[in-house]
């Protein structure tokens, strides 16, 4: 069928050439410029319309049930469209929405703009509900941290000289400039300056937005953006480059994405400006695809080469991102530590299976890679089973925006945490769900200028510190309870969580004991040849 400008073109003619031949006949009856005659012409374009409308719906062959009902299939289209914000807004209750309910938004926008955030008359939780978590306090205090709050220290294991030194638990996740707007990119990194906390730039290249007063960790993905040459090929002396700035502390070499693991990056055509081209060294015009894997190793032998290569170049801790699978791949990276002291990865993200994106395929963000929770504990597992959980800092990502999520992934065994789509939300996020389109009403999730003119750089940037400030502040307040004097002292028999109405379990007995059977199970099976239900129906 025509394109929509050419219809709208017929039925603007259309209207114009019966206003031209019936004006005559309808002024002598009317009279010229009376209600009746304006209202008659109207009536006539909308007229004109229907029927226009119900030849083009009625011969279009792409949608049968709007073949079947030309004219009232454009009543379910709208009923379609404005379902989602309907329900958002006026049906559906607080706890109810996903990814992220309205307690939680409303909770993130309250702590952002710096107002009360408290509640009046009691939590709208159900206690019995599957799934909530319930910390438990203290009536002594339990013991004093050798610091005073959280210190943790990077890279002194591998001897780079750039070692970092984290004050903080909370930072940024991965977001790229390209996949977010420059003043959103820009905002985030004002506010981590403000505050303190890391900054990941994703793997879409060095920005000058990323320059704006924050520390960042660079994020060196599959597609090499900004450490490119001509061919694509990964650039020693273009990483070397962006390294060397002082506000870079550290390099995360992102092998999988928790929201599409095996898959690398997609970039549409829509977002891709002359400036994104150039950082990125990419050309325009069409959607980029990252190679799902890096090019420059195949195996575990590859990457640990690979790591030194990048370590001797920018003399800072180089960590890797994952998305937890089997837990003997994780195993491996612990035996080969623990064989090479001195090699490996200085930290190691754990992005959840349920992490968010600004573009994936459905079935890659539902139902592919080990969720967050689970995660975490299989590499705090395997660290420990090894004996090099002390050489490694673990960040964790999925879902995470709440001071209860982040007390729940540092009592699994992360170190600290990236949160992504809570910072969207402090920057002004209203959950849309509209990121994959250029489209995003609020100026975050987008390249059209005139969208990204809506959100104030300095406003949202002074958002991004009050929540990441107030989000530490009341985790501390659960370290409080449970007697603790900083967030990593936490451990998961200081949360339970609700299995069945009335039941409890310890986290521990979840997580920790899965991570454990998940091993001895595979590894059982592998020598036996055969998958794990296989070894189990044979005994």
């Amino acid at each position: 069928m025509a394109k929509w400008h050419l219809w709208w073109i017929g039925w603007l003619t259309a209207v114009l050439g019966a206003s031209w031949f019936s004006n005559d006949y309808l002024v002598d009856i009317f009279g010229n410029g009376s209600l009746y005659h304006i209202f008659s012409l109207l009536a006539g374009a909308l007229l004109i319309g229907i029927i226009i409308l119900f030849f083009h719906d009625f011969f279009q062959t792409a949608n049968p049930v709007q073949r079947r009902f030309p004219v009232l299939y454009w009543g379910r289209w709208v009923s379609v469209h404005l379902g989602p914000l309907l329900r958002q807004y006026w049906f559906a209750n607080d706890l109810e929405e996903k990814p992220f309910n309205r307690v939680t938004r409303n909770w993130v926008y309250s702590t952002s703009k710096g107002k009360n955030n408290t509640i009046g008359f009691g939590s709208q939780v159900d206690f019995d509900a599957v799934g909530t978590y319930t910390v438990m306090p203290s009536m002594f205090k339990r013991k004093e941290n050798e610091h005073e709050g959280y210190h943790r220290v990077i890279g002194e294991h591998t001897g780079v000289k750039n070692t970092v030194t984290l004050k903080h638990f909370v930072h940024i996740s991965a977001m790229s400039f390209g996949s977010l707007s420059s003043r959103a990119v820009s905002a985030l990194n004002k506010g981590a300056g403000k505050v303190g906390i890391y900054h990941n730039t994703g793997e879409g290249g060095f920005a000058p937005y990323h320059q704006m007063g924050g520390n960042v960790i660079f994020q060196l993905g599959t597609g090499k953006f900004g450490c490119r040459d001509e061919e694509g090929n990964f650039s020693d002396e273009a990483f070397g480059k962006i390294t060397s700035h002082e506000n870079v502390g550290m390099v995360e070499l992102k092998l999988m994405q928790g929201a599409k693991p095996g898959k690398g990056g997609i970039l549409p055509k829509e977002k891709i400006t002359s400036e994104i081209a150039e950082i990125r060294k990419v050309p325009r015009g069409k959607d980029i695809l990252s190679p799902p894997r890096h090019d420059e190793f195949k195996d575990l032998a590859g990457l640990f080469d690979f790591l030194d290569r990048l370590r001797k170049i920018a003399d800072k801790p180089i960590g890797i991102k994952i998305v937890a699978g089997h837990i003997e791949e994780i195993e491996a990276i612990a035996e080969a530590m623990a064989a090479e002291p001195g090699r490996g990865p200085d930290f190691i993200s754990v992005d959840g299976g349920e992490g968010g994106t600004g573009a994936a395929p459905l079935v890659l963000a539902s139902h592919a890679g080990v969720p967050m929770k689970q995660g975490i504990a299989m590499v705090d597992w395997a660290l420990r089973k090894h004996g090099v959980r002390d050489k490694v800092y673990l960040l964790t990502s999925g879902q995470i925006a709440t001071p209860i999520d982040v007390a729940v992934a540092m009592a699994l065994g992360a170190d600290g945490v990236y949160i992504a789509r809570g910072f969207m939300l402090a920057l002004g996020c209203i959950q849309a769900l509209d990121c994959n389109s250029n489209r995003c009403p609020t100026g975050i999730a987008t390249q059209d200028k005139k969208l990204e003119r809506t959100l104030d750089v300095e406003a949202a940037a002074k958002r991004v510190a009050n929540y990441a400030k107030t989000l530490e502040k009341e985790v501390y307040m659960l370290c409080e309870s449970c007697g603790y004097s900083s967030p990593d002292q936490f451990t998961s028999d200081d949360i339970m969580v609700v299995t069945s109405p009335g039941h409890l379990d310890y986290l521990s007995e979840l997580y920790m004991v899965s991570a454990s059977e998940a091993s001895k199970e595979r590894g059982a099976a592998k020598q036996a040849g055969m998958t794990v239900g296989e070894m189990k129906s044979s005994t």
